[in-house]
């Protein structure tokens, strides 16, 4: 991997440039959302298209709190003024990128992204975020080439968390690069409908799973594969590693819910309320996360009207760019007889990967 070192005066006007922009950030910003604060609501149908759904509806800007919205215009232009004087330093292109696409602005992370490649080649974080990106923006084949490479790129990779981090939620399950590669990687899969493609990058997530957390992100995920790729007893053997009394953080409850209620220990009643859906990014994630998992149960239960029902809550909440959300979208494009571009098919095995085309 190339390395880049800055020079002590250009590490002083490194720190100076992100004091002074997060200075004048934070006068305007308040470290933290308000609670009582109403989150600003847009007709779906309105606004600047950011991607296209699986199906050609436009995705726009979603609903949020002022504040977030705030911070993430504030964090692009932070990490912008950071990115022009550091152009020969591989973290701007990743700080600039990721800044846009927790904006929604997807095709302009992928184009950062793009442009850090093309100095950077043999970076696997570049390859990794621009395969986000594109899966973010509905594009599965040209997602999973880049995931696929990053995967060549980081098996000797000397930083596990990656070159700038993991994000926060990602980083506080203790999640590393190898990790979130193949967590989207799977969903890729998943979305093209290829279930066994799909488990195998789930079973290469628990092979990087550290904790219980990683461990039951990972069983969400192989559970609706398993299911519907003929492997039941691999399900069943997940069902029966996951109980209510799992050491886990707050953060990964949504997760451990979903998989108790697919066990038929927690009702539904007690998890999730269907009929009222988030108002705020902030409380869109466990939702959306509880909500998939109701509605891949329906699915398996026989009862499409209600799996129906539930994806269309989850789409009409707008935030997209949540990976239940893509997933709910790809379940309800498949219903819908969309036909979303075959990928290519991985084969794994222990010690190796290797790649075939059909």
């Amino acid at each position: 991997m190339i390395q880049f070192i800055l020079s002590a005066k250009q590490t002083q006007i490194y720190l100076i440039s992100i004091i002074i922009i997060g200075f004048f950030a934070c006068k305007n910003n308040p470290a933290s959302p308000n609670p009582t604060e109403q989150a600003t609501f847009d007709d779906p149908r309105s606004g600047a298209a950011l991607a296209a759904s699986f199906d050609g509806n436009k995705l726009v800007e979603w609903p949020d709190l002022d504040s977030i919205k705030n911070r993430r215009t504030y964090n692009i232009e932070m990490n912008r003024a950071v990115y022009l004087g550091h152009l020969n330093d591989v973290k701007g292109y990743l700080l600039y990128g990721r800044a846009f696409m927790e904006n929604g602005q997807v095709e302009n992370a992928a184009d950062i992204f793009s442009k850090g490649i093309l100095k950077f080649e043999n970076t696997p974080d570049l390859f990794q975020a621009r395969g986000e990106s594109l899966l973010k923006s509905r594009q599965l084949t040209a997602a999973i080439d880049d995931l696929w490479k990053a995967g060549q790129k980081m098996e000797n990779t000397p930083n596990p968390k990656g070159i700038i981090g993991m994000g926060l939620i990602d980083s506080i399950a203790d999640m590393t690069l190898q990790y979130k590669n193949y967590l989207l990687m799977g969903i890729a899969f998943q979305c093209n409908n290829d279930f066994s493609n799909a488990d195998k990058m789930f079973e290469v997530c628990g092979d990087f799973s550290t904790n219980s957390d990683l461990w039951v992100r990972s069983y969400y995920w192989q559970y609706s594969c398993y299911t519907r790729s003929n492997r039941m007893a691999d399900a069943k053997s997940i069902l029966s590693s996951v109980n209510d009394k799992m050491q886990i953080l707050p953060s990964s409850k949504p997760y451990l819910d979903a998989m108790l209620h697919y066990k038929g220990t927690l009702a539904e009643k007690d998890f999730i309320d269907l009929e009222h859906p988030p108002k705020n990014s902030i409380d869109a994630e466990a939702w959306i996360i509880g909500a998939y998992a109701v509605g891949v149960k329906a699915l398996l239960d026989k009862d499409q009207t209600k799996a129906i029902d539930v994806f269309k809550k989850i789409l009409a909440t707008g935030y997209w760019t949540m990976l239940p959300y893509i997933a709910a979208e790809g379940e309800m494009a498949h219903m819908k007889g969309v036909v979303i571009k075959d990928a290519e098919e991985i084969q794994l095995n222990t010690q190796e990967k290797r790649r075939n085309t059909k």
